[in-house]
């Protein structure tokens, strides 16, 4: 409307009286749009997925406690408590490869479902027999346990890219990176560190155990989506979600092998540029990230560790309002711009740091500008290479993660011990 038009307009109103108006609407419409963004059923299922892979952590790192809390009497050192941790990793590293292939060629959601509920009961019979059954026998669980827990691991990956899709929206990622804050930076280790504290620890480490069992059911009453269980299939019944035309091979007749080896592009993956780019970056962060851990004290303060979470979460939870409700700050710069920063941001600042070390010694232990600045740069690298699997290529994200966790365990450390280690200790 032109000024001219305003001033004839009998029923009209000054531009500057409008435009309050204007900005409330526009504004209420906003956080309508911010509301049925998040608040819907596909959101929920993404972060129930992410509550039932931490029980299941939640459930190892209980009976660790409980296993620790029984041989305290004796102050004998007991085969459970190291057998069971290598055990339990053993199996996770055998699960990475199938759990991977399983949540590409099944509905992921069908498969995190039966993983969580598996390891529960698993749990909750571990418990319940430990005085009787040998030391062998249950580190033979415990594996079976490690090798459900890195399927259920790997699951989520996909379950998150099918029932949201992202288009690159990097900040409706945050969830995800929520999740990794929380649960890696010890929000529920050290909750239920305190609660072993005041509780009886057989009865808090079964409780879990009860508490997968729980989740389970509930898990097959949101899948199902008309929050009826008198609608459930057989099918939903046993595996928490329907078989579907884009998940199961069966739909062509085809094999499980024969599927694996001619519908999986393994040619377009391994050549793919940002795929081989996210495996640089993988083995280098995982490298650099336990080198600095394990040569510093960074975590040695409780009390700055605690503030420096509660401000992360509360600062990714207001950046995620600011840019739904003003898209406008993140229009003009692109997602993948965004990732690089991300990216050369965190190894560049961890490269000064080492720098910093090196020149003048206990730069870390000393500056707490350096701390800060360390941990906050990785939560924020999260936006960086760590979502790139899941936008490369969605029906492949939890194969992909299992590439990549492949190289965690395996690659990684391999490459750490027989080519850099030697370098460095001839230089």
């Amino acid at each position: 409307m032109s000024l001219e038009e305003n001033a004839t307009n009998r029923h009209g109103s000054p531009a500057h009286i409008q435009l309050p108006e204007q900005l409330s609407s526009k504004f209420i419409d906003r956080f309508i749009r911010l509301k049925t963004t998040y608040w819907n059923r596909e959101y929920a299922i993404v972060l129930l997925a992410i509550i039932g892979v931490s029980i299941t952590s939640q459930q190892f790192n209980t009976y660790i406690k409980y296993i620790d809390f029984m041989n305290q009497p004796n102050k004998t050192e007991n085969f459970h408590l190291y057998g069971c941790l290598s055990y339990n990793l053993f199996g996770y590293m055998i699960g990475l490869i199938p759990g991977g292939v399983l949540a590409t060629f099944y509905p992921a959601h069908n498969i995190l479902g039966i993983c969580v509920a598996i390891s529960s009961i698993g749990h909750v019979i571990v418990i319940m027999s430990i005085s009787y059954l040998n030391s062998l026998t249950l580190c033979i669980l415990q594996m079976c346990i490690g090798t459900t827990m890195a399927v259920g691991d790997l699951s989520i990956d996909r379950v998150w890219t099918y029932w949201v899709p992202l288009n690159k929206q990097s900040i409706r990622h945050v969830p995800m990176v929520m999740y990794l804050v929380i649960f890696e930076e010890g929000y529920l280790r050290d909750t239920m560190d305190k609660l072993h504290n005041e509780h009886s620890s057989y009865s808090l480490t079964l409780f879990i155990g009860v508490i997968g069992l729980a989740w389970y059911v509930l898990w097959l009453y949101v899948i199902n989506g008309n929050y009826s269980f008198g609608s459930l299939n057989r099918d939903f019944i046993l595996f928490g979600g329907l078989n579907n035309s884009r998940y199961s091979f069966e739909a062509y007749g085809n094999s499980l092998t024969r599927s694996i080896v001619s519908d999986i592009p393994w040619k377009s993956i391994w050549t793919s540029k940002p795929f081989l780019a996210i495996v640089v970056l993988y083995v280098c962060d995982s490298r650099l990230y336990q080198s600095y851990y394990y040569n510093t004290d960074l975590f040695s303060n409780d009390v700055f560790e605690w503030t420096m979470r509660d401000n992360t979460v509360v600062l990714l939870l207001l950046v995620v309002v600011l840019v739904e409700l003003f898209p406008e700050i993140a229009l003009p710069i692109s997602t993948t711009n965004v990732r690089k920063i991300w990216s050369c941001s965190y190894f560049g600042s961890l490269g000064i740091i080492f720098f910093l070390e090196v020149i003048l010694g206990n730069t870390i232990k000393n500056n707490k500008m350096c701390q800060y600045l360390f941990k906050e740069m990785r939560h924020l690298y999260n936006f960086g290479f760590y979502v790139n699997t899941l936008d490369i290529a969605p029906k492949y994200a939890s194969l992909l993660s299992s590439f990549l966790m492949c190289i965690h365990y395996y690659i990684s450390d391999i490459l750490w011990a027989s080519v850099v280690r030697p370098i460095l200790s001839f230089a």
